[in-house]
């Protein structure tokens, strides 16, 4: 008899309480030999022995080989959660018996859903599962977890039913994750605000335009050479991410995702030819990928081309989402806090107020120190590393006297904030007495990177808040 066979009817004729041993001991000497089975597919044999959806793991196989194996789906469908040892090892053998190039293509497929299991992979994947839809909201019911959620994006586009359309959303994930990674790094990201409640449309035509454009940014790139994707997914707010909150303490907003991928950037490397060394230089793809928020405005770009991301900005709001409206009624703003780590600052707010502001007092500023922390996966035996950040919150009282940088150091200890990252500034502005309309305080609240909440009461003093801000060089619009 077959060694899965064999397997099989262990599984089916097992007794039902070992004598005299406890649960712990019997479960100490079970292995599924997964290592000696499969020695060339590390990945799948971590997938099948963490995916509470077996049954996503036996499609894998079979649409990879086009075969089926109902032995080992009886196994699968009587599972509760995980596979017991004894159906893996079936599982495993049956995969042995495949040929080298569809186990290699299992393997790989394996390899990016396992890829996808750390902190901002799951949530990427969390992300772009819809629970109205009802395939996506069975695969989100009990049990579920991470594996199993990024395996179903998986199958769902490499491996499709016959006949069914391939949906990219896998693809997307493995992008959110890296734009996750990056937020908050100026080396790969930049955050600005645009026109709120815009929602992009992408058809034919505006591909079109979208193309011409970054083809005139990117000279070397020819138009039809650009692939653009669009996805919408459900994910922290862009302020709520610089804030460090996490998915639990919010509810998820509506987030448009937008990728442009393109040969735009250069492979360089050396190869032995000859009995000597040549140099070789290769075009090398690259992407441009945009997270708008339509309920703020919030814009993030990512590219690793830091010099063009201003440009990609304005590409975006003039194409994707200015397609309907005039330019001049959508500016992009980008805001910039460096200029408040110093007492520099209250020189350049009492000297360069704009006409009608009497008077402008920093009330609170929010530094963060980034920092990574190294940390050990257990489970999988390998270690991560986290991007985290600590946050400390400098105010005063708006009747102390002192001015901010006198209170960090006085109670805080504190004499240079250019050591950190400045997360939020708040300012009280002092409007002068108009005609029709006596003295007041307006209450303005800068969050890095993109986030501006002002109580502005008249479009009069959006505006004058607006031009100070630019005065100061906190803002930058275009």
């Amino acid at each position: 008899m077959p060694a899965d066979e064999q397997i099989i009817a262990q599984e089916h004729n097992q007794p039902t309480a070992a004598p005299q041993q406890s649960a712990k001991q019997a479960r100490s000497r079970q292995s599924d030999d997964g290592p000696e089975i499969l020695p060339c597919m590390e990945h799948f044999v971590t997938l099948v022995r963490k995916a509470k959806r077996p049954g996503l793991a036996l499609l894998l196989v079979e649409r990879a080989s086009a075969t089926s194996l109902p032995e080992v789906a009886a196994l699968t469908d009587a599972a509760k959660g995980i596979l017991a040892v004894q159906s893996r090892k079936a599982m495993f053998h049956a995969v042995a018996k495949l040929g080298s190039d569809v186990q290699q293509r299992i393997e790989r497929a394996a390899e990016r859903v396992v890829l996808l299991d750390d902190e901002y992979g799951a949530q990427a994947v969390q992300s772009l599962l819809d629970d109205e839809d009802i395939n996506d909201a069975a695969i989100m019911a009990a049990p579920s977890d991470r594996y199993s959620r990024a395996l179903f994006l998986c199958l769902l586009q490499d491996f499709p039913e016959t006949g069914a359309t391939r949906d990219q959303r896998f693809d997307n994930a493995e992008r959110v994750q890296v734009m996750h990674r990056q937020w908050k790094s100026e080396n790969y990201s930049s955050h600005y605000l645009g026109p709120k409640g815009v929602v992009p449309s992408i058809d034919a035509d505006v591909e079109g335009v979208l193309r011409g454009r970054i083809s005139a940014l990117f000279p070397q790139v020819a138009p039809d050479q650009i692939i653009i994707e669009q996805f919408t997914r459900r994910d922290l707010a862009h302020a709520d991410r610089c804030g460090g909150k996490d998915s639990d303490e919010v509810t998820p907003v509506l987030l448009h995702t937008l990728t442009a991928t393109f040969n735009g950037s250069t492979a360089h490397f050396r190869q032995v030819a000859n009995g000597e060394v040549v140099e070789h230089e290769e075009p090398a793809a690259m992407s441009a990928s945009f997270s708008w928020e339509p309920g703020t405005g919030a814009l993030g770009v990512f590219c690793e081309d830091r010099e063009v991301r201003r440009e990609l900005a304005t590409i975006f709001r003039d194409v994707v989402l200015a397609c309907d409206g005039e330019i001049n009624d959508m500016p992009m703003r980008e805001f910039d806090l460096f200029g408040f780590s110093t007492p520099a600052m209250l020189k350049r707010i009492e000297q360069e107020r704009v006409a009608g502001i009497e008077k402008i007092s920093i009330l609170q500023i929010k530094v963060a120190r980034p920092f990574e922390q190294q940390t050990t996966d257990a489970a999988n035996g390998r270690e991560l590393i986290q991007h985290l950040s600590s946050t400390m919150l400098i105010g005063k009282d708006r009747r102390d006297t002192r001015q901010i940088y006198q209170v960090a150091y006085d109670d805080y200890g504190i004499d240079d904030l250019t050591e950190y990252t400045l997360a939020q500034v708040k300012l009280v502005v002092r409007m002068a007495k108009q005609p029709h309309r006596k003295a007041h305080n307006v209450a303005v609240q800068i969050t890095s990177p993109n986030g501006l909440n002002d109580k502005s009461k008249t479009e009069d003093d959006r505006k004058r808040v607006l031009e100070q801000l630019t005065r100061i060089g906190v803002l930058r619009e275009f």
